[in-house]
């Protein structure tokens, strides 16, 4: 049995997660139940690729007839409804080959594709929010990163559903608090707040600045510094201008991790306000190495491992009004405790990745 694996090169969390569950995967090469690892990627992206991993068979669309023998493929993102390469070689393995499929979920296409009906790009994703269901069900197992995205795909009928949580390297567990090279200055004199990810309705960033904009009439000393970039972004500019607070609110765009990790450890408090998300990696990575208080919504997938491992940490309902009263209490809270950091240490990659080389065993000897 081979393992034939879907190898993105776009930005964002799912594929970065693709890229480092690979990565760890080949440090485990001898522990995996494959003869061979081959990687798929589209054809403009073959060459970069075969550059990157020189002792590994990577292969397009137009070697699929090429390929013999047993495989199981790994899709660690969504082969969308769509004529692209994801979306041909699920159908080849489906169809023709009949291969064994493992598809990751990350987040609800159809949940997201109502959120955003108004953005006309959206509408590139309608056939695949008319095929979820039977796309799912296809699959030999879905794995997916929270129970509450568990509880989504359970209503498409889909017959096996294995929850994986998400997980991060160890970069985010130093101690250094310093970046190079950084434009922007963090006045410790007044309140700062911090929040990364992407800038869409889901992520409730809206929430956190109508918060802000009721906090600062009796709290004028305060700064918040929103990493990332989205949809919204406009919105949210908009919504600073309307609330008066477009000087409270600075919008730092796309910034490196290590930009990241120097705000995490220098500013008041870290609010991740989502109205819901399955287990977002930016929550993580300020669990792991903020020096302040991290707040949470708890509509987010690592709400419920919190609970379930027993870990008292921040989350609320994200609403305005409760955002106001965090914003009160993390301003007197300069206790960030043990308790952050010992719940990230339990889901990092050396770990996790032992979760998916056994849900491979579990898959071949079905």
């Amino acid at each position: 049995m081979n393992l034939i694996y879907y190898y993105p090169m776009d930005k964002g969390s799912p594929s970065n997660v693709a890229r480092e569950l690979l990565a760890k995967l080949i440090k485990h090469v001898d522990s995996l139940p494959f003869n061979e690892i081959m990687l798929f990627s589209k054809p403009k992206d073959v060459d970069a690729i075969k550059e990157k991993f020189q002792n590994m068979r990577v292969i397009s669309y137009k070697e699929l007839n090429e390929i013999s023998g047993e495989y199981l493929v790994h899709f660690p993102i969504l082969p969308t409804v769509l004529p692209n390469s994801k979306f041909l070689l699920y159908l080849y393995s489906t169809l023709i080959k009949r291969n064994k499929i493992i598809i990751q979920y990350h987040g609800d296409v159809r949940t997201e594709l109502k959120s955003s009906y108004k953005d006309i790009r959206s509408l590139i994703h309608i056939f695949s929010y008319i095929f979820l269901p039977k796309l799912l069900k296809s699959a030999d197992v879905v794995i997916t990163h929270s129970y509450y995205m568990k509880g989504i795909i359970k209503r498409y009928g889909v017959p096996k559903i294995v929850v994986i949580p998400n997980a991060i390297d160890n970069y985010w567990f130093q101690q250094n608090n310093e970046a190079r090279d950084l434009s922007t200055h963090i006045d410790k004199n007044i309140f700062n707040i911090f929040f990364h990810g992407r800038l869409s309705w889901e992520k409730g960033v809206d929430i956190l600045l109508e918060a802000v904009g009721y906090y600062v009439k009796q709290n004028p000393k305060i700064k918040v510094y929103l990493a990332g970039e989205g949809p919204q972004k406009k919105y949210l500019k908009e919504l600073c201008s309307k609330m008066d607070i477009d000087k409270n609110v600075i919008f730092l765009g796309n910034v490196s991790k290590e930009e990241i990790m120097f705000f995490l450890k220098n500013v008041n408090v870290a609010i991740y306000p989502s109205r819901f998300d399955n287990f977002p990696l930016a929550v993580l990575e300020a669990l792991a190495c903020a020096n302040c208080p991290v707040y949470f919504s708890k509509n987010i997938g690592i709400y419920d491992f919190a609970i379930q491992d027993g870990f008292k940490l921040n989350f609320f309902e994200p609403e305005v009004t409760n955002v106001i009263k965090v914003l009160g209490s993390a301003s007197c809270n300069n206790n960030t405790g043990g308790q952050q950091i010992q719940f990230a240490k339990n889901y990092t990659w050396n770990q996790i990745a032992l979760k998916y080389i056994e849900l491979y065993y579990d898959v071949i000897n079905e």
